[in-house]
Parts: C-alpha cells; sequence; structure tokens
C-alpha cells in the first residue's frame, strides 16, 4: 500500500502540544471517517476509529500530541518566560523558532533567546545555558506590546518547523561488494508521535481499501497528552476495554555518532522495531514472539530495541481492566524531541505491514492464549 505522504505533511505541520492538539485532531477525524465503521472521542479529546463489531478487541494507539512550551510570563521589556510540556534537552532551544498560539487562533512567531555571547564572562561562557536563563523574544519592546498581540501567561508553543522529503542513496558494503538502495526519507518536527497516529490511520484505511478479512475489532486511537502522563491512553483504554494493546511510537535511532547500541540498538532504515522493554511495560511474551514470527516468515524488516529510560502509551494499556496484553512497534528516528527528527519512510511501510498482517492472524483463540497459565 502506498503511504499517504500529504496527509503526514499536514499531521507533522499542524500545531499540537500536549493539552492543545484540537487543530491535530481535527484532521485526523476528517481523514479516517472515510475508512472506519466509525469515529467517537473521549472526554480528554482521543480520536478513536473503528472498524469491526465482533471478536477481539484491538487497539491500535499513536500519540498525536507534541512536545512544546507553555508561556509562563512576560517581562518588562516584552520578553517572554517559558516552561517545557514534555521533555526538553537545554542545549537544542538556544536560537530556535517558534510558533505561539494565542486565544482566537492567531499564531505568533518568536525566537528563544538568551544573553548574547560576546557580553559573557570567562565563567559564564563555560556554563550551559538552562531554559530558566532564556525568555522568546517575539519582537516587542514592552509588556503592553506583548498584550497588544493577545499573548498571555498559559498560551501554549511549538518548534517553528515544515516537513520535508529527502532522496538519498545509502550505500553499505559487504565483503568487498557495495550495495546501494535509494531511500525516501522524511524531516519534520513531530514524528513524537504523529508518525504513530498515521500508522494506526494507514492500517485502517489498508484493511478498507484492500477488503482484508478478520475476525476482530479495530479501534484506532489518537491519543492525547502522551507527553505529560500518558493520559489520554488512560481514558482510550478505559473506554475500549480493549483485549489486545500496541502503541505505535518512534524509537531512538542509535546511528548517531556516540551512541552506544546497548543504549539504542535500533537504526533509521533497517525496518520496524520491536521494543522488548520500557520504563513503564515488560511486553507479554506470548504477544511480542507472536508478532516477531510473523515478521520472519513474511519477510518484513524488523529489529529488537529496548529502551529502559523512556515510557509509552502501552504502560498505560497494558494495566488497563483486568490486564491487556500489549506491545510497542515503532519507527527509529533521529533526533526525536528537538526541532527536527528525521525517519526512513521504508521504515513506516514495515510497521503498517507488520500490524495487517497481525490484525489478520489475531482471532479470540489466539489471543486467549497469550495470558493462558
Amino acid at each position: 500500500m502506498k503511504l499517504n505522504i500529504d496527509q503526514l505533511e499536514k499531521w507533522t505541520n499542524a500545531f499540537g502540544p500536549s493539552g492543545f492538539e484540537l487543530e491535530v485532531a481535527k484532521l485526523i477525524k476528517e481523514y479516517v471517517t472515510d475508512f472506519a465503521d466509525d469515529v467517537t472521542q473521549d472526554k480528554t479529546g482521543s480520536i478513536i476509529f473503528r472498524k469491526g463489531s465482533q471478536g477481539p478487541k484491538i487497539m491500535l494507539a499513536g500519540h498525536m500530541d507534541e512536545i512544546g512550551f507553555i508561556i509562563t510570563g512576560i517581562n518588562k521589556q516584552g520578553y517572554l518566560t517559558f516552561n517545557q510540556l514534555g521533555g526538553w534537552w537545554d542545549q537544542t532551544l538556544l536560537t530556535q523558532r517558534v510558533i505561539i498560539r494565542v486565544r482566537d487562533d492567531t499564531k505568533i512567531t518568536g525566537i528563544i533567546v538568551a544573553k548574547p555571547p560576546h557580553i559573557l564572562d570567562p565563567e559564564e561562557r563555560k556554563k550551559v545555558v538552562v531554559k530558566t536563563k532564556m525568555f522568546i523574544d517575539v519582537g516587542c519592546k514592552s509588556k503592553k506590546e506583548v498584550e497588544a498581540l493577545g499573548i498571555k501567561i498559559g498560551d501554549p508553543a511549538v518548534p517553528d518547523s515544515k516537513f520535508e522529503l529527502l532522496k538519498r542513496t545509502q550505500i553499505t558494503k559487504k565483503k568487498d561488494e557495495e550495495k546501494k538502495k535509494e531511500v525516501t526519507l522524511a524531516m519534520a518536527k513531530g514524528f513524537d508521535d504523529r508518525i504513530g497516529a498515521f500508522i494506526a490511520a494507514e492500517v485502517m484505511r489498508n484493511l478498507k481499501e484492500e477488503n482484508i478479512e478478520h475476525p476482530n475489532q479495530i479501534y484506532g486511537v489518537a491519543t492525547v497528552q502522551e507527553e505529560v502522563g500518558l493520559r489520554g491512553a488512560r481514558t482510550a483504554a478505559h473506554v475500549i476495554q480493549p483485549d489486545v494493546g500496541f502503541a505505535l511510537e518512534v524509537d531512538i535511532a542509535g546511528d548517531v555518532p556516540g551512541v552506544e547500541k546497548t543504549k539504542a540498538p535500533t537504526e533509521m532504515s533497517k525496518g520496524v522495531s520491536i521494543l522488548t522493554a520500557d520504563a513503564s511495560m515488560i511486553p507479554n511474551p506470548r504477544l511480542k514472539h507472536f508478532v516477531l514470527d510473523i515478521a520472519k516468515e513474511k519477510g518484513i524488516d524488523h529489529q529488537l530495541s529496548i529502551i529502559l529510560g523512556g515510557a509509552t502509551d502501552a504502560g498505560i494499556i497494558h494495566i488497563t481492566g483486568a490486564g491487556c496484553p500489549s506491545l510497542v512497534l515503532g519507527v527509529p528516528t533521529r533526533h526525536i524531541h528537538s526541532h527536527n527528527g528525521i525517519l526512513d519512510l521504508g521504515d513506516v511501510e514495515s510497521a503498517v505491514d507488520l500490524l495487517t498482517e497481525v490484525i489478520k492472524r489475531l482471532n479470540q483463540k489466539t489471543v486467549d492464549s497469550f495470558t493462558q497459565i
């Protein structure tokens, strides 16, 4: 199936930090309506799109919120203080452009700044500038000018970054033979985790357009507020009460200088990742092996991953109700939690293909087997 890249571009360009996902939610709802049996939402704003009315409930969750900022104050000189929504590393922020959205949906551009390096004393130059010493400059000279723009405490902001496709030739060498592979990469903000919501939607579209039969109820979910505490997954899973859960995520691509394989084992362009553990969940072993066996049988590129310092929506899904066998499938992505990430669309296709094959083979007997003792 050919991915709908136009939709991915719209979703990643859209404004939607944690707690302020409405613009993205509208785009997702509009898109999935054409191939879902129904589209609903919970009261936190997570979009739930279902296909099928009988059999085990399979939840495919990708969070639609992105990391961003919230305005915490305006000083006399017209500079804005801010706090983070989700995790930011201080060194990624200085001189980066951001977009602030005010109440009437007007979007205002600003730059994250600090004291110029030219006037720092020697001791200051040795220190990393932390977020609490940074400001957002929107081009004003007083608090009154800023307020005239409509900016208030509590207004959200996101990175100012646009989606772009990159065509690349990857060259690998095995023994004395060079192999070349043409790939299409995507660069954007918000892959964490619009790419997960996108995978859920594309799987659902694939089931509809290819008229694929399966004995399950599939619930695609674009969850909210994952970056600030897995909140939308909690309410959506409570509504659905799934029998099997998949969190669809980015993974940390370890093919970056200085990164040890033991800390980030997956690489961009080597297929979908299957997470063996994270800080919030150890997946059901039988479900994990079921998925691995299908990937091997169908020749779908895949990699094993482990991230002990992070959490995903699966951390909530797997303890819903009496418990729910769950697994995380990811797309290895370079430079997550920054203004720009890079991923390989071939890895996205691998995720869609694998999930489609899994859904075709899941049934009540198989689902029951995951938890039998």
